[in-house]
Parts: C-alpha cells; sequence; structure tokens
C-alpha cells in the first residue's frame, strides 16, 4: 500500500469512525435567511407520506436531532418569516452534519425554489455521493474531452434558440463525441461505486447508471456490493430493475396488462395473441418518438397486411396531452395509455417490462412470448422478414404434405 493510498483509507476509516450510533445532529447556517423556521423531511417510501420535524430558525441557524435506522435522502425547507420557502438535500446518516449555504443564492426555476451549492460535512455517504456525482464536471476540465467542451456550450446556445431543428441536426451529427464522453464517465462512476462498495450512497447512485448498463453488467455490479448495501432502502429500485428484466429477457412469456384505449374502452395484450405485437413505447412530449412515426406509418402500412399489429403504449400522465397527439399525428395503429397508481413514479407498464428510455420497441411473437426490444427499426424489420419467412416456408411445406 503506498503512502497516499494509506493517508486516504485512514482519512475515510476516521470519518466512519466518528458516525454516532445514537442519532444525528444536523446544524444548519443559511447565510441570510433570518429568522423563521426549518422543516426537515424524510422519505419513507412511495406509497407512504414522508416524515417530518419542524425548528425554529433565528438568524439563519437551526439545528435537528433524532435517529435514523440507515442512510436516507434528507430534504430541509428553510421558511424565513417575510420569504418564500426554499429547499436544499443531502444523504444523512447518523452523526453530527453541518450545513453552510447563502440565502442570496437561492435559485428560482420551474416553480421550485432551491439553495444551491451548500456545503454538506459529517456525511461519509454524502461526500462519497458527491464525488461519483462530480465525475462528470472533473471530466468536462481535461484537455482531451475539450472538444465535447465545445459540443456542449453550442448544443446549450442551440437549445436557448429558436431554431430546433438545427439543435437536434447538430446534437446527431456530434453523437460520436458525446457517446465517448458518457462512456468515460459511466467508466469511471462505476470503479467508484465499485471501490465504496459498503457505503449506502453507492446504490442511491446506481439507480441513476442502470438504465444505461445491460443485465449482465447491472448484476455483476450489484453483486459487488456489500450485503448491507444491497438489501439497503437506496437499493430497493435496483432488485425491482435486476427482477423486471429477467421477466422481459427474450424467450419469456410477455407479461399480460390491460389499458385504456382513445374511446375509453379497455385492451388488453393477450386480445391479440396469434399475431406478431410491435410494443411502442412513446409519449407526447417526447420528440424522437414522434419524429419516428413518418418511419412506423411505412413499417405499419408494409407489415400490418402480413398480419403484424402495433401497439402504442403511452407515457403520459395527462390523457388530453395524448389525445392531442393522437389527433396531430394520426397514427393507424392500436393506442393505449399508461397508468400512473402512485403519483410521480414511473407508469405501470414501462416498469413491467423495464423500460429505459422513449421510444422503445418490443417485438412480441404470436405465441406470447418476448422476442426482443430492438434497438432501432431495422433490427425491428430484419426479425419480422426472418419470422415471416420461415412461417410462409412451413406453410408452403404443409400445403405440400396436404397434396400428397
Amino acid at each position: 500500500m503506498n503512502k497516499m493510498t494509506f493517508i486516504g483509507w485512514i482519512g475515510l476509516t476516521a470519518l466512519a469512525c466518528q458516525s454516532n450510533t445514537e442519532g444525528y445532529q444536523i446544524k444548519g447556517n443559511i447565510e441570510g435567511a433570518g429568522n423563521g423556521i426549518a422543516i426537515m423531511t424524510l422519505p419513507v417510501g412511495r406509497e407512504e407520506p414522508t416524515t417530518g420535524d419542524t425548528v425554529k430558525m433565528k438568524n439563519g441557524v437551526f439545528t435537528f436531532t433524532g435517529k435514523l435506522e440507515a442512510p436516507s435522502w434528507v430534504s430541509i425547507q428553510v421558511c424565513p418569516d417575510k420569504e418564500k420557502p426554499a429547499s436544499c438535500g443531502f444523504i444523512g446518516e447518523n452523526n453530527t452534519i453541518t450545513l453552510a449555504g447563502k440565502w442570496a443564492d437561492v435559485l428560482d426555476q420551474y416553480g421550485y425554489r432551491s439553495i444551491p451549492n451548500v456545503n454538506v460535512t459529517g456525511s461519509l455517504n454524502e461526500k462519497i455521493y458527491q464525488e461519483i456525482s462530480n465525475v462528470r464536471e472533473k471530466l468536462m476540465q481535461e484537455p482531451r474531452f475539450k472538444e465535447y467542451a465545445e459540443v456542449q456550450t453550442k448544443l446549450n446556445e442551440l437549445h436557448n434558440g429558436e431554431d430546433k431543428e438545427a439543435f437536434y441536426k447538430y446534437q446527431a451529427e456530434t453523437e460520436a463525441i458525446t457517446e465517448e464522453f458518457s462512456n468515460e464517465v459511466r467508466k469511471q462512476q462505476k470503479e467508484l461505486i465499485l471501490k465504496n462498495d459498503t457505503i449506502e450512497a453507492v446504490a442511491y447512485y446506481l439507480n441513476f447508471l442502470q438504465n444505461d448498463m445491460e443485465l449482465a453488467e447491472l448484476e455483476q455490479v450489484f453483486k459487488a456490493l456489500s450485503p448491507k448495501v444491497q438489501n439497503s432502502s437506496f437499493a430497493k429500485d435496483v432488485r425491482v430493475e435486476i427482477a423486471a428484466r429477467i421477466r422481459v429477457q427474450p424467450g419469456m412469456p410477455a407479461p399480460d396488462f390491460t389499458l385504456e384505449t382513445p374511446d375509453g374502452t379497455k385492451l388488453s395484450l393477450s386480445d391479440l395473441r396469434g399475431k406478431y405485437v410491435i410494443l411502442d413505447f412513446w409519449a407526447s412530449w417526447c420528440r424522437p418518438c414522434r419524429a419516428s412515426f413518418p418511419e412506423m406509418k411505412k413499417l405499419y402500412a408494409e407489415y400490418h397486411k402480413k398480419g403484424v399489429e402495433i401497439l402504442g403504449v403511452t407515457n403520459d400522465s395527462r390523457k388530453n396531452d395524448w389525445l392531442k397527439a393522437l389527433e396531430e399525428d394520426q397514427l393507424p395503429w392500436l393506442q393505449v395509455i399508461d397508468e400512473f397508481p402512485i403519483p410521480h413514479t414511473p407508469a405501470k407498464v414501462a416498469t413491467l417490462y423495464a423500460i429505459p428510455y422513449l421510444p422503445t420497441l418490443m417485438l412480441i411473437a404470436p405465441d406470447g412470448k418476448i422476442v426482443g426490444k430492438a434497438k432501432d427499426k431495422h433490427e425491428l424489420k430484419t426479425w419480422l422478414d426472418e419470422r415471416l419467412a420461415k412461417k410462409k416456408s412451413l406453410l408452403s411445406v404443409d400445403y405440400l404434405k396436404s397434396e400428397k
């Protein structure tokens, strides 16, 4: 072990040893916030309300005390007497934690007021989480990614401009540069997760990386984590994701579902048994989804007469947005709207099928088994052509046998 590694190990060990198993003390100082109250909330679960605590704030200073069963995401809402509240968040644990920020930094975006740049000390989980989060920003400063930084600057300019077509065109032209940078970010973040395999925060961050990982890689990383981390509340969504992906591997029976059609009736996937079915997961707000429809219409015209159905499953939470998009785009194939049984969480069927992004195309065989998630329409067409040709060949053989 070299000297630097040894010193770093001592530092992390010291932080871990400082953890107070008796509970936490969160000391906040938001300069310029004045007098009022501060509210701390802890998420209990998706289907349960948050728990919280309220304390008085004097000259921007407040203190919370209590005990956590395990490291948890903590949200602090700072409420001055004469101003609108603003919030900050971090991963809390049983320890003495300090927060230092400035009320003058408050941002008001999309109806949400936040306190950025709050310095959090005393939480090892927050420290590791920030280290993983900051990989992207650090790489942006490296000379080897100068071109990527320039691309991002131009993309931001185009995105803020009125010519959206120019933005999407330039985005497509620079896709390889973006992919190279993103791959390096994921590589380094994955290394940090494996390096800190006993810290619960790595499971929290794995939630953000899992959509960019194939099932085998995700399982490998998850199994490398300590049992404590694997069984933590932060790892719950990763466990659910792995189980869902296993459930929808090629060759597995496609999970049945029943959803509402545009006219208000119900349609089940099993109603289409006996046909090849293309599940098209999309949403009215997804520009790439809607940009794909002209090609999808050509595909539908070619394959529908061969007994292939397309079933669009929209990820819209507002029915009127979905109906408006259907009216505008005039889609001739079957459509249903996904359900959101728990507000502000992923849709039911999209979760059931482990859909990582939109649009996603999945092919279901006539026997109800999953052929796979197609990378693009070219792969989808290849699958259909191969299977329909094989089906035609088998029918010809059966016909010849019957003639004899």
